[in-house]
């Protein structure tokens, strides 16, 4: 599942032709292509902002993950987010490994990950992060507390930088796209042996 990102704070719908959404649209394609068999399903948000404590942002996508699980039951789930979306994904990973539930591990693209974010559930559950150097709305080291807290709980870490990439993953796109691929491809396979493992 591919989630676009957002704002902190907005109660505005997501409209049908929203720029955020459709960034995402050539990522999922994207993806599509570089895992054989995989169903790939875009989500738009019942509402831009995080307010507060993303709690309609959080339900918009548990809802999403219940529609993929009632299609495709027993298919392991990886959420992939830019931004907003990117909270979104880790958060839902947590949830799933304290739970049990079906979502295996998450990629961030230039995730929003505050430092008081929840890590309890993450232990062994990749998570893939790719940053943009030049990222001014969410600069690489925003991201270490958060990135710290998750290793230390237990969680599996892969980070990759795109040198020169910006927020919106448009200059050096082919690379953002490339290494979604690769990110996934890893999670999955880092899924997998932490359930083959005894």
């Amino acid at each position: 599942m591919v989630l676009h990102g957002g704002s902190a704070d907005s109660s505005a719908p997501v409209g049908r032709w929203s720029l955020a959404a459709w960034r995402l649209a050539p990522v999922a394609r994207s993806v599509a292509r570089s895992v054989s068999g995989a169903a790939v399903y875009r989500l738009r948000n019942s509402v831009r902002g995080w307010n507060g404590d993303g709690t309609a942002v959080l339900s918009d996508a548990r809802w999403a993950i219940d529609r993929i699980v009632e299609a495709h039951p027993g298919v392991p789930v990886v959420v992939v987010g830019h931004s907003l979306g990117g909270r979104v994904a880790v958060q839902l990973a947590a949830e799933s490994g304290r739970d049990g539930g079906p979502v295996v591990g998450a990629v961030g693209l230039a995730p929003w990950l505050k430092p008081d974010d929840p890590v309890s559930g993450l232990r062994d559950v990749p998570i893939a992060v790719i940053q943009g150097t030049r990222d001014r709305m969410i600069p690489t080291p925003s991201t270490e507390p958060w990135l710290t807290r998750a290793a230390a709980s237990g969680a599996l870490i892969r980070r990759s930088v795109v040198d020169g990439g910006e927020h919106a993953m448009l200059r050096h796109y082919r690379q953002w796209h490339r290494l979604t691929g690769q990110s996934l491809g890893w999670v999955l396979q880092a899924a997998h042996r932490v359930v083959e493992t005894p």
